[in-house]
């Protein structure tokens, strides 16, 4: 009986030492399995600069089975879709993309495109604002311009100037950036963009001033 007792420590060691080894072991698989869906990824990157959305849209569907719970992936699939005219093929994974990161601000301001490209404009209008309230949205300047071409779109004209006047100087501004990072032609698209959303407006003027000076007639 003592012997027999005896062995209980050592087999509860070497099954604390199995299951251990056995965490380790799918800890380091699920590692190797996300640099597998990044080198997918990072592919799907390559082939967008070389403009080959082929090749990008296997690639990503390749990270993406292999790392389904990466929002990134699921977005930028998406987006790839909305360059080729498809924002009904998109749709879903933008949706995909918010419910895996609902923080994802990118993801909604992408939703919200495909939704307007499929002319579902009260649709859209949520998903902008939502874009907008979130901090982590990159494209803000963008985001209220297709927020108030929507708005339009429903009637909402009042509602709709408001968004196209904030970004008109958001673009504006944009510009000002830009010209002191001496990041000349990123400053001239901005100072373009707000000409083009509001070229009689105090702020157009402003924006076509700023061309001018640098060289660009309007």
């Amino acid at each position: 009986m003592s012997r027999r007792h005896g062995l209980w420590p050592t087999l509860l060691a070497l099954a604390l030492l199995v299951g251990c080894s056995s965490s380790k072991e799918a800890e380091k698989q699920a590692e190797v399995q996300k640099l597998q869906a990044r080198a997918a990824y990072d592919r799907a990157l390559s082939y967008l600069n070389d403009k080959q959305p082929a090749g990008a849209l296997a690639s990503l569907q390749e990270a993406i089975n292999i790392n389904p719970s990466n929002a990134v992936y699921r977005d930028t699939l998406g987006v790839v879709l909305l360059e080729l005219g498809r924002p009904d093929m998109a749709l879903e994974h933008f949706k995909k993309a918010i419910e895996l990161n609902p923080m994802y601000a990118d993801a909604h301001f992408h939703l919200g495109t495909a939704l307007a490209e499929s002319r579902r404009w009260e649709e859209a209008v949520v998903s902008y604002r939502k874009a907008l309230e979130l901090p982590t949205l990159t494209i803000p300047e963008s985001a209220n311009q297709n927020l108030g071409l929507a708005l339009y779109h429903l009637k909402q004209y009042r509602e709709a100037e408001q968004t196209l006047r904030f970004a008109i100087t958001a673009y504006y501004n944009l510009g000002l950036v830009f010209i002191a990072e001496n990041r000349r032609d990123e400053a001239k698209a901005a100072f373009r963009q707000a000409r083009q959303l509001g070229p009689d407006s105090p702020v157009g003027q402003a924006a076509l001033d700023r061309l001018r000076a640098m060289g660009e007639g309007g």
